[in-house]
């Protein structure tokens, strides 16, 4: 053990032996900055090894830079092991549960490790803002137990306690447990000397000036019981004044149903309990009973001998209204939330944990206490997105920027079932704009997933019907129109009843492909072409044996209703046309017809229009040629004579497309149009 002082690297204490234990209350950033720095820098050059534990994961970055502003190699110390700068969830907290005892046997093993690698000793500091109110008490216990080991090790400590964060009480409670207090008043560093040599009752009444302005009622009581101090916030809570109260019993402070509970209080504390907010009843000069929580602190004498308690009161009337108030709502919320059957949630980014309430059992088949168990888990493993190319971008994007989400999934409930759930929620964001958590509501809406898919199974059957029973209603007129044609001789008739024919067969197809096919809304129309034109050749294949048929159609084009039906008559008139006239008086030819997607004035070979992605305002074209005798001469595309002519004209406008006729070398026809 080393005997000599250590350069603390705070100017107002100077140099320390081993073993001290220093205590800082800050109110702002820039003051605990300003006393860690030096203090770490000090340890670092003077061949100490450093454990500096932040509140908060992302202050470990803003500690390292201000040590590298004011030790400039700091980065060789960080490289080679000698501070260690690490969030309190990784020291304190570990897996969440703060273990004094836990804590004690690290700083003993790090201390071990230091020796062992040639270090003098150990300089710690840790700050206390991340405590909750049910780690108070334990942590007060390790204050306790750090305070009296490590007097016997070769090591500093300097504990770090935010005056905004700890009432009275509190303060009062930490101090006592270290040897020196650091506070800043008035903008000045100064320093309370809590010495172990000294009156724990002269310390209490120090630390007392620091919050002299709390209404905290602070009293000081003889073993048996009597009044000896009485501040400014005992007269505030109970009414009386110092001058009418020194000297009389405490019991003079206990309602009729109470009799004799603090002096029971006094025995259990002299024995040794502990009464740290003791939550109790109290009346007050004018006879009003109010909520109390007390704590007992205990004042030595030199020689370590206990000669009177410290009480600490504060006046919890009202935040026992609220929190009954509180209680009575939460009740309520939960009792609607579980009838209603949604389950509500609230997840915190910082901390990365999510608290439940409401139907978790019934929604999910896990209890409240699995599901609190198992936090995130749950989402990971048995949570799915039903849509995740539109639902995640969604919610995604409402958690970058925050503000509300819904979005559908599938959850896996605890007996392996699938179920759907709706999840409505709000990211929310703090006075920085920077995310901070979510909070929402988990609905079963399986029935009614259930109930639109069976809707949408009825519609598509019907659907799908329909085009049925259009089908066959348009082949029983193909049908007539064949069996009256056989009446006439006259072939312009009979022709004339076969072209008839020809269009409704290509509008009966068009009914047939919706019934046969997977989508009730539109129309793999590449496919549809195909057999319409096959339909066609075979119905003039006795007059045009040697004609060859070459189609470049793009797949999975897919068009509706008001667009297949005009295209189809089109190609049937334009078709039908090239069977019948253009190759009188020739043994072969050939017919070719193509469909694309119209761009950079090119045809490519690219999926257009499909189901999945859904084009709006393309352009396509339709060219269908042939090798034959080309047009009349006196053929005006503006005033065409024929009907199958004029139809194509028609339904060109229909389409709000343009028509181009080329007559080299044969007849060629393109068509563009446009589908939104």
């Amino acid at each position: 053990m080393k005997d000599s002082l250590r350069k603390s690297g705070i100017d107002i204490i100077g140099y320390v032996p081993w073993g001290t234990h220093i205590c800082q209350f800050y109110q702002t950033k820039e003051d605990f900055m300003n006393t860690l720095v030096p203090y770490f820098k000090t340890g670092l050059e003077n061949n100490e090894f450093c454990m500096w534990i932040m509140s908060e994961p992302s202050e470990v970055g803003d500690a390292k830079e201000s040590l590298r502003m004011t030790v400039p190699n700091i980065d060789s110390y960080l490289d080679k092991g000698q501070i260690q700068i690490i969030p309190y969830s990784r020291f304190y907290a570990e897996e969440g549960v703060f273990d004094s005892n836990r804590v004690l046997n690290i700083l003993v093993e790090k201390l071990n490790q230091a020796l062992s690698s040639g270090y003098d000793g150990l300089r710690l500091s840790g700050n206390a803002l991340w405590l909750e109110k049910q780690d108070w008490s334990d942590f007060v216990n390790y204050e306790v137990k750090l305070d009296s080991d490590i007097g016997n090790c070769q090591m500093i400590a300097l504990c770090t306690y935010s005056l905004d964060r700890f009432d009275a009480t509190k303060i009062i409670e930490a101090a006592v447990n270290h040897q020196f207090v650091l506070i800043k008043r008035e903008g000045k560093l100064e320093q309370i000397k809590n010495s172990r040599r000294e009156k724990e009752e002269e310390k209490i009444r120090s630390l007392a000036d620091i919050v002299e302005s709390s209404n905290d009622a602070i009293l000081t009581i003889s073993l048996d019981g009597i009044i000896t101090s009485w501040n400014k916030g005992a007269g505030q809570i109970y009414g009386y004044s110092a001058k009418e109260i020194i000297g009389k019993s405490i019991s003079i402070l206990e309602p009729s149903i109470l009799v004799g509970e603090t002096e029971e209080l006094i025995e259990l504390f002299k024995q040794g309990d502990k009464i740290h907010n003791y939550e109790t009843l109290r009346v007050r000069e004018n006879g009003r009973i109010i909520n109390v929580s007390v704590t007992f602190s205990p004042i030595f004498d030199a020689f370590k001998k206990l000669i009177s308690i410290s009480v600490i009161s504060r006046d919890i009337t009202i935040s026992k209204r609220v929190e009954e108030k509180l209680r009575k709502s939460e009740e309520r919320y939960r009792i609607a939330t579980e009838q209603t059957g949604q389950v509500v949630y609230e997840y915190d980014l910082r901390t990365d944990k999510s608290n439940w309430a409401g139907a978790i059992e019934e929604v999910t088949g896990y209890s409240f206490e699995e599901f609190q168990k198992f936090g995130k888990e749950v989402w990971l493993n048995n949570i799915h997105l039903t849509d995740m190319s539109s639902g995640d971008k969604k919610y995604q994007s409402a958690r970058k920027t925050g503000g509300r989400f819904k979005e559908e999934l599938r959850l896996r409930k605890k007996d392996g079932s699938c179920i759907y759930i709706e999840n409505n929620g709000v990211w929310l964001t703090g006075y920085d704009d920077q995310l901070y958590g979510a909070i929402g509501v988990l609905k079963d809406i399986t029935e009614r997933k259930n109930t639109e898919n069976f809707l949408k199974s009825i519609e598509t059957a019907r659907k799908k019907e329909i085009h049925h029973r259009i089908k066959n209603n348009l082949q029983v007129i193909s049908s007539l129109l064949d069996l009256q044609a056989d009446k006439f001789n006259d072939m312009k008739v009979v022709e004339a009843f076969r072209e008839s024919q020809n269009r409704v067969v290509s509008m009966a197809l068009i009914h047939e492909e919706l019934h046969e096919g997977r989508g009730i809304e539109v129309l793999n129309s590449s496919r549809y072409l195909e057999r319409l034109v096959e339909n066609l050749f075979q119905t003039y294949r006795s007059e045009n044996a040697d004609i060859r048929l070459n189609m470049d159609l793009e797949e999975n084009i897919f068009f509706g209703m008001d667009t297949v039906v005009p295209l189809g008559l089109i190609v049937n008139e334009l078709v039908s046309n090239s069977l019948k006239h253009a190759f009188v008086d020739r043994d072969n030819g050939q017919i070719q017809i193509k469909l694309c997607k119209e761009e950079s004035s090119e045809c490519k070979d690219n999926i257009a229009g499909s189901k999945q992605e859904k084009f709006q305002s393309t352009s396509f074209i339709l060219r269908v040629s042939d090798n034959g005798v080309g047009m009349p001469e006196d053929f005006d595309l503006e005033n065409p004579t024929s009907l199958g002519m004029q139809l194509v004209t028609t339904l060109i406008d229909q389409l709000e497309g343009k028509f181009e006729l080329k007559k080299n070398n044969g007849t060629e026809f393109n068509i563009k149009f446009r589908v939104v």
